[in-house]
């Protein structure tokens, strides 16, 4: 079942939402934002119907008690003198509601709305995916041409046993996939060693979902390419209703029925996601755990990212260039940037041109113009003559993504505010 998506701004004027007339003014200095009827719900608030961008929504509003929940997860770095701020607010502003049509477009818009009623705020707790989000960064991408990456529409908790310092078992479930109409997706009998590489997978099956047109979602038991771990391994998960999946996990003491009440949030539309060894396999519905592919996980395999959001992270980056060559100005900093080289020519499909490259990791030495100077880190798959350590030349034009390590934190295009 779908769910809303609630969201509450924590304003650094906690007067503003207790005056609904203020933030009417502030959206109408937005030309994209269209107002077209306002009333009232007793039940849910001020009730506004509104296009943005000529995409139309209802939206309702209202002041609330804010109460952030021990598990909501900090979605971005914060200051001691933030949270103070964050904390001493006690009173928000919701705005609530249902996505229709593109998640990540509908995500994009609410995060517009919320920037243009409020444009000053400390944070906006973002209930579905549980996480706090900087209000900088929600300034930030709401005022970007480019829309926020998908796993901001939800998020993986990562639950582990409590029977002491020996329980290693780790139960990855995630949060907020209900609201773009899907189902959420869980990883059983997980490990404190194999998580992180279980959280890849499971994120990776949840961006092909985001990503898939909606007359051909992404169903329980399709199969989905989503890693080649070696040159002749590849990963082809699906997801399983739980309480089937369970059956192959005796072991589990984590995602038990017991473990999950009777509520609703994680027995209703969640399933673990499997993997099928081969197409047999797929025909037969006979389901692999996941854990069969942790030797191959460690050894630095290639998830795969699709052409669309490719293009996403290259516009971001594109946009955000001039952070990355700032950071460059100090020696201390660390620059890397993911540079999109031409496949070799053997390797070239019918597909567009975008999907010819091979997206690598360098490290940047020197920013000249629009040309960077950087350092292969790494062996490339798909492309012949350059090797892990070579120095090139390449365009900004090539860079599909970037992080700067500073000595106090790993910057990305996306939390760029915080340069």
């Amino acid at each position: 079942m779908q769910e809303d998506s609630y969201m509450i701004i924590i304003p650094k004027d906690p007067e503003l939402i207790h005056d609904p007339k203020a933030f009417f003014v502030n959206m109408k200095t937005h030309e994209n934002i269209v107002v077209e009827k306002a009333g009232f719900n007793k039940e849910r608030g001020v009730e506004i119907d509104l296009k943005i961008d000529d995409r139309p929504y209802r939206i309702w509003v209202s002041p609330t008690e804010i109460s952030i929940p021990s598990f909501v997860r900090l979605g971005h770095q914060f200051t001691e003198e933030e949270l103070a701020a964050i904390d001493a607010v006690k009173e928000g502003l919701s705005v609530n509601m249902v996505y229709e049509g593109d998640p990540r477009v509908c995500y994009y818009d609410q995060l517009r709305l919320i920037d243009a009623m409020i444009p000053e705020k400390l944070a906006v707790l973002d209930c579905p995916s549980e996480k706090l989000l900087s209000g900088r960064w929600v300034e930030l991408a709401a005022r970007s041409s480019v829309l926020p990456a998908p796993r901001y529409l939800f998020t993986v908790q990562a639950i582990s046993g409590d029977a002491g310092e020996d329980s290693k078992e780790v139960w990855l479930h995630t949060h907020g996939l209900k609201r773009c109409g899907f189902y959420e997706l869980e990883i059983l009998c997980s490990t404190q060693e194999t998580c992180n590489d279980h959280y890849h997978i499971l994120e990776s099956l949840a961006y092909r979902m985001i990503e898939a047109d909606a007359e051909t979602p992404v169903k329980p038991g399709d199969a989905v390419f989503v890693a080649q771990l070696d040159e002749d391994t590849f990963l082809v998960v699906t997801a399983v209703d739980w309480k089937e999946a369970l059956k192959l996990y005796p072991e589990a003491t984590l995602g038990t029925p017991e473990d999950r009440g009777d509520d609703d949030v994680h027995t209703e539309d969640t399933y673990v996601v499997m993997a099928y060894a081969s197409p047999d396999d797929e025909k037969a519905k006979k389901y692999t755990k996941v854990q069969a592919y942790d030797e191959f996980l460690k050894q630095n395999p290639m998830f795969l990212i699709s052409t669309p959001e490719t293009q996403r992270m290259r516009m971001l980056a594109r946009e955000r260039m001039g952070y990355l060559v700032k950071a460059l100005e100090d020696t201390e900093n660390t620059v890397l940037a993911k540079i999109g080289l031409i496949t070799d020519q053997k390797y070239w499909g019918n597909e567009l041109e975008e999907e010819q490259r091979e997206h690598i990791w360098f490290e940047v030495k020197e920013a000249q113009g629009d040309k960077l100077t950087a350092v292969l880190t790494q062996e490339p798959y798909y492309v012949s003559g350059i090797k892990e350590g070579d120095v090139g030349t390449y365009s900004f034009d090539d860079v599909t993504d970037w992080l700067v390590f500073t000595k106090e934190r790993r910057i990305s295009p996306d939390d760029a505010y915080l340069l």
